[in-house]
């Protein structure tokens, strides 16, 4: 079902996106309504199911975890009904996303070092073949409620 917003949710949407932390009042403050309307709107969006979650983005690499990879997963047979199963085996994995084409699967990790990806790549070529891309950096756009609300 569909939800009908308009660019006051638009603009709490974005704020959200931003910085989830803000106070109703802060919030109101930047787009010119009271905290009770902004909350009313928030709780709304939340209720509605826009808003699934509030969420902690965390620095991996202050924990230790600096490298970072996308590992595609290409399975046969039942080992991907086999690796669903097992995911929890892997807390490296930090989420994983069904797709299609050549691959099946493609999963986003954080790992230690070179040492701690190979460990890695050695458990989950069990279940299939992998094939990885060490990233570089991250390029947020973040450009989906600038257009909606421009």
């Amino acid at each position: 079902m569909k939800i009908a917003l308009d660019d006051f949710d638009y603009k709490i949407l974005q704020i959200l996106n931003e910085n989830a932390r803000l106070s109703y009042a802060e919030i109101g403050r930047k787009i010119a309504l009271s905290q009770s309307a902004t909350k009313e709107r928030v709780l709304n969006l939340v209720e509605n199911g826009v808003i699934k979650q509030f969420s902690t983005v965390i620095d991996f690499e202050k924990l230790g975890y600096g490298l970072k990879v996308i590992i595609s997963l290409k399975f046969k047979n039942d080992e991907f009904k086999i690796f669903i199963t097992d995911l929890s085996k892997f807390p490296e994995i930090l989420n994983c996303k069904r797709v299609t084409g050549e691959y099946c699967l493609i999963a986003e990790c954080v790992l230690r070092d070179s040492l701690h990806l190979e460990n890695l790549i050695d458990r989950l070529i069990t279940y299939g073949v992998p094939a990885t891309s060490v990233q570089l950096s991250e390029i947020k756009a973040d450009t989906f409620f600038k257009r909606k609300i421009s």
